[in-house]
């Protein structure tokens, strides 16, 4: 009975986030599909099996559940980022070939588009967006410029500041590609103009 007990008390939390998780997906698919304007709470709950209970158990209300999923979206998105610049010899071309990465996933991935960049933005503002990302892609970015500039790579200057800066730029040449009559003639000149901002950082 004690076990029993045990059991029941350790599988709680767990049953928890697994209930957590399941809001958070129903609702990202749901704000790629119709926006985050277009989506109520009753179709997160439909879609995800859960009671409206479960729903404010885990969040006061829909803008603070975008705030999850845009960072769900993040967290993963770092997870993928990092596979792809893994193989990489050193962090200047880590940081060369993730810009481009992240570039071309832009070009791929509608849930990116539309709930990480506008949705995201649109529906936090920009400072609790700005908030809610940074941990994820500016951190990564931050240590990864901070790495280059130890290995006499990059000249030397505070990599947070160079992070911010640069990862304004990204998200502005992703907006260019999203917004452009044509993407593919967009990406072309925006990763061009990426990889010059990046190249000038290196030591010469």
């Amino acid at each position: 009975m004690a076990a029993d007990a045990a059991s029941r008390t350790v599988s709680a939390p767990e049953r928890g986030e697994a209930t957590r998780e399941r809001i958070v997906q129903a609702a990202r698919e749901l704000v790629v599909e119709h926006g985050y304007a277009g989506v109520n709470t009753t179709d997160v709950l439909d879609r995800a099996g859960v009671s409206r209970g479960g729903l404010y158990h885990h969040f006061a209300g829909k803008d603070q559940l975008m705030a999850a999923v845009v960072e769900a979206l993040e967290r993963d998105f770092m997870v993928r980022l990092a596979s792809a610049v893994a193989e990489q010899p050193d962090a200047f071309s880590a940081l060369s070939s993730g810009a481009q990465w992240y570039l071309d996933e832009c070009m791929r991935s509608t849930e990116l588009q539309r709930v990480g960049l506008l949705e995201g933005r649109a529906a936090l503002g920009w400072s609790l967006w700005r908030e809610t990302v940074g941990p994820y892609g500016l951190g990564m970015l931050g240590e990864t410029l901070a790495v280059a500039m130890r290995e006499g790579q990059i000249e030397p200057t505070d990599p947070t500041a160079l992070a911010h800066m640069l990862l304004a730029a990204l998200h502005e040449a992703s907006a260019i590609i999203s917004s452009a009559a044509d993407p593919d003639d967009a990406r072309v000149a925006v990763g061009s103009a990426v990889a010059s901002l990046i190249d000038g950082l290196r030591v010469r």
